[in-house]
């Protein structure tokens, strides 16, 4: 099954070259900042932007666009991004559902590969590399292509994720983790099992079920975010991950834009004004148990976006 990833790949490949010959031609105004790629899988505490514009910003952005493969010297697991925006005097959103319709069908050709093999999601990323490549990354691969048919008010770019996240993790998969881990520590140790911290921490979970579930903080990476304002309201309309430059319309009115800065974790100690107070679950602070205020129902996609037309609800 291999050839229809094979297949689908070249069906992007030709969208993306219908795309690459209809949006140079229409730009009226562009800039893009460009990120330096890293060599290690570990974030730099300082990132700096090489901001482009006219030609060179373009450039980068068609190539972009296309970067499918890590870069000689780019390290596993990390991403290239160009976070920017184009004004268009035409639009090319037809262009960009397209390309995004395509990546859709690899991805999907990828995951039929990975049931038909009933391998685990984590082999994804191999399936796609030893039918397209040793060097592809899949995760820009699937990136989609924004594109909005209006003229925004205003644009900002800044830095997400210099703040942990969390994940949920089942009791039952904590349980078997810890046991192997106990198991391998008594036989290094030439200890019994039962005087493994591993041990201990198992009898913390005695009063949870497998079916319970635990916070497990998880470290983000920083990395660049979009947000745009099309009506007058104080919250942006659109929040978008700044992988790669945004498109939308020329108006009567330029929109005002915050450009993309230098990343500086020494500037980014102070901490959130919700953070919340959690209860570990273990010692040690790797498990926590959930946090019991009601989940807040997660906006529907573009919902802010009401008579715009655009590729928000792909990405």
């Amino acid at each position: 099954m291999s050839d229809a990833v094979k297949a689908a790949y070249q069906e992007l490949l030709s969208s993306l070259a219908i795309f690459d010959a209809t949006w140079p031609p229409l730009v009226c105004a562009g800039h893009v900042w460009q990120l330096p790629l890293l060599n290690t899988q570990k974030t730099p505490s300082f990132i700096p932007v090489k901001h482009l514009t006219g030609l060179a910003a373009v450039n980068a952005s068609r190539a972009a666009f296309s970067e499918f493969e890590r870069d000689i010297g780019q390290a596993p697991g990390t991403v290239m991004r160009l976070p920017g925006y184009f004004i268009l005097s035409s639009s090319v959103l037809e262009q960009g559902r397209a390309v995004n319709r395509c990546k859709a069908a690899l991805q999907a050709a990828i995951e039929a590969e990975r049931v038909a093999q009933n391998v685990s999601i984590s082999r994804r990323s191999h399936i796609m590399r030893r039918a397209l490549g040793k060097d592809f990354s899949l995760n820009q691969l699937k990136r989609c292509i924004q594109v909005f048919d209006a003229t925004p008010r205003q644009i900002t770019f800044t830095w997400a994720g210099h703040t942990s996240g969390k994940e949920k993790v089942g009791v039952g998969a904590i349980r078997e983790y810890l046991l192997a881990e106990a198991q391998g520590r008594a036989q290094r140790e030439g200890i019994a099992i039962e005087q493994t911290p591993e041990w201990m921490d198992l009898r913390a979970l005695s009063n949870l079920s497998d079916d319970d579930v635990l916070d497990h903080p998880k470290q983000v990476a920083p990395h660049p975010r979009s947000m745009l304002w099309f009506s007058g309201s104080s919250r942006y309309d659109a929040m978008v991950h700044a992988n790669l430059p945004i498109f939308v319309l020329q108006g009567n009115v330029e929109p005002k834009v915050v450009g993309l800065k230098d990343f500086d974790s020494q500037v980014r100690t102070a901490k959130r004004p919700d953070q919340k107070n959690r209860r570990a679950a273990l010692p040690g602070g790797r498990f926590f148990l959930p946090s019991d205020e009601p989940k807040t129902p997660p906006a529907e996609e573009g919902a802010h976006l009401a008579g715009i037309e655009s590729t928000y609800g792909q990405s």
